[in-house]
């Protein structure tokens, strides 16, 4: 989603994000040769991207005139080339590098985590292990189950939690599609009553749970756990770790996820054959790890965040001869906006109902045009 942080006023220039998948879109080699002697299917899909690319290119001069012009990075991406319309970055530290020397600000969407994820004290502990997840592919479910099947072979009686948000297109080469199938495949009728699967209707992804059920999930819950091999800076991470939790994930894990977690409040597992036994470890001493929530409210919350933001938005129009006088607007939700995950009225370009429970991202001419049009309050375009 293209969020818009500030409009230009009294001379000053305001201010612009776009989304990871957006600044693909958005550039040259996304129409690359190759891509348009693909077959008809995806010519025509790569001729869209052409036309939106035009009407960018044709517009991005003025946008750039009164705009400060960001991209929010939420995957891992290495070696990333910073083309002349972009201002300036947003990032996790450990999700993204760039060649050269641009303006980083290091926050993403996982630090404005809303002040409703926080730990409870005092309250009883139902869920053993709980893992809160996209279904792609990429979360290594069929290992995570192999590593439970494990736990209850050994005898253990774990109760476990995961939550997975469905997508509404879900294709074989990117989502894990057999996952309730193997599930009833892989575990016994009493396994299966320790084990419970939340899996959202596909019409609504993760934004068909609310964020204090979701906190109300980890707090009951001794251990958070997440089989990816590669993540960008994964918010549930960081969600239950504001919630008190220790964390286990993979020892070479790509991406943000690790930039929050160190041998006191999490632990490790070098592969996936041996994982149950790092799982079991950490169930049966959650109590022994030092989880420092007031730190990590201080990193992650999404109000001293806000106050880092316009710190580094200070310091970007210094370094453009300007002024920054400190006012930004649509600065709620940022967890969601910044990742194209949140929708209402003032999304112009994404206001119909279809976006409800989607993404908000502009990926076609008609958005493009809406959204220029919403530029209009503030730039002739």
């Amino acid at each position: 989603m293209a969020h818009i942080f500030k409009h230009p006023d009294n001379g000053t220039k305001g201010i612009i994000v776009f989304t990871h998948k957006e600044f693909y879109l958005l550039s040259s080699r996304s129409v690359s040769k190759k891509e348009k002697i693909k077959r008809l299917v995806s010519f025509k899909k790569n001729y869209l991207r052409y036309l939106l690319l035009k009407r960018f290119k044709k517009s991005i001069g003025l946008i750039g005139k009164y705009y400060y012009v960001g991209v929010h990075w939420g995957f891992y991406a290495r070696d990333i080339e910073t083309p002349s319309w972009v201002d300036f970055h947003m990032t996790s530290p450990g999700t993204t590098t760039f060649n050269g020397d641009p303006f980083v600000i290091p926050l993403s969407s996982a630090h404005f985590t809303p002040l409703v994820m926080t730990k409870e004290n005092g309250c009883e502990k139902y869920w053993d292990l709980i893992c809160v997840a996209k279904n792609d592919i990429k979360k290594k479910y069929p290992e995570l189950l192999s590593s439970v099947k494990k736990l209850y072979e050994m005898g253990e009686k774990y109760r476990i939690l995961f939550v997975i948000a469905s997508n509404s297109v879900e294709k074989k080469s990117a989502y894990y599609t057999s996952i309730l199938d193997d599930y009833f495949e892989v575990f016994s009728a009493e396994e299966r009553e320790m084990f419970t699967i939340i899996k959202t209707d596909p019409k609504t992804g993760f934004q068909g749970l609310s964020y204090t059920m979701l906190s109300y999930f980890y707090n009951r819950s001794k251990v958070f756990t997440l089989f990816s091999q590669v993540e960008g800076h994964a918010k549930v991470v960081k969600e239950a770790q504001l919630c008190g939790m220790p964390i286990v994930v993979k020892n070479d894990l790509r991406g943000g996820v690790k930039d929050s977690l160190n041998e006191k409040n999490s632990l490790f597992f070098s592969d996936y054959d041996n994982a149950h036994l790092v799982l079991k470890k950490a169930i049966d001493n959650y109590t022994s790890f030092n989880v420092d929530v007031e730190s990590l409210e201080s990193e992650l919350g999404e109000k001293k965040s806000l106050e880092r933001l316009c710190h580094y938005f200070k310091v970007l129009y210094e370094k453009n001869d300007s002024f920054f006088d400190g006012n930004l607007i649509n600065t709620s939700n940022l967890n969601r906006r910044l990742p194209a995950h949140y929708f209402d009225e003032s999304i112009k370009w994404a206001s119909s109902s279809k976006f409800r429970f989607t993404t908000t991202d502009i990926t076609n001419l008609e958005m493009m045009e809406l959204f220029l049009l919403e530029l209009k309050c503030g730039v002739k375009i």
